[in-house]
């Protein structure tokens, strides 16, 4: 199992190389302007809490796998309450009409941020409680390169606007570094487990599936963020969309 974790850490040193995260990173910009974007992962955040609450934990938990599972997805149950207080903090919360909020979740320039979660439910179906783990572990491990890149510029955004970030803060961040599946009496336990070789290329493949999901999220995540794609303009773009195909 240590090579699986020594997999994970090197396709997480990859991923960090992501325009979008070397997009956050750079300083020039400003910091509210470096998280404009965040709206468009609303569906993502969102459909997490339910993708880690219906399709991977299990009660009771049928073995040790499944317990850390669902110890670990109880710790980050609430955190999408933190992402919706940071969109109001951020002023990204605009009143809109119930329909023009449907279109900007479901437009075309957030189909791949909605497949990603629909990928993740998929690749769940039919998994042994040790796949999950480690589908759980890649997850994560995407979304602490994910925060690391974010939370310098929330840190900046936070002072210019005045307001406390939690989502894109450092206690965020620091929550993700205290997890159970982060100690080291846990990862030394998990490090432990004996694979065989056909097991070992099974779990690498959940590694590769998830990671090239979440690749093809920031990449259209990015392309939001530098074409200026906030709520008016995709709203805009959908409105048009759906009106063109709407019967007379």
């Amino acid at each position: 199992m240590k090579s699986v974790f020594e997999y994970i850490a090197t396709k997480s040193r990859e991923f960090d190389q992501s325009p979008l995260f070397v997009y956050l990173r750079d300083t020039n910009i400003d910091p509210v302007d470096r998280l404009r974007f965040v709206p468009c992962s609303a569906h993502f955040v969102l459909t997490f809490a339910d993708l880690y609450h219906f399709f991977l934990t299990e009660d009771p938990p049928k073995d040790r796998y499944q317990e850390l599972i669902n110890i670990h997805l109880a710790e980050e149950g609430s955190h999408w309450k933190w992402f919706l207080a940071d969109l109001t903090n951020l002023d990204l919360d605009p009143t809109l009409r119930f329909t023009d909020a449907l279109r900007f979740l479901w437009s075309d320039a957030t189909i791949k941020t909605r497949k990603l979660a629909y990928d993740m439910c998929k690749l769940s179906a039919g998994l042994t409680s040790l796949e999950k783990l480690v589908m759980v572990h890649t997850i994560e491990a995407t979304g602490r390169v994910a925060l690391e890149a974010a939370v310098p510029a929330g840190r900046d955004a936070a002072k210019r606007v005045g307001k406390n970030l939690v989502y894109f803060g450092q206690h965020h961040l620091d929550t993700e570094r205290q997890h159970t599946l982060e100690e080291d009496h846990t990862h030394a336990e998990l490090e432990a487990i004996a694979l065989d070789e056909q097991q070992l290329a099974g779990l690498f493949a959940i590694v590769d599936k998830v990671f090239a999901s979440f690749a093809e999220f920031v990449e259209e995540t990015f392309a939001c963020a530098k074409a200026g794609r906030g709520f008016d303009k995709i709203i805009k773009e959908a409105r048009v969309t759906s009106e063109a195909v709407a019967p007379n």
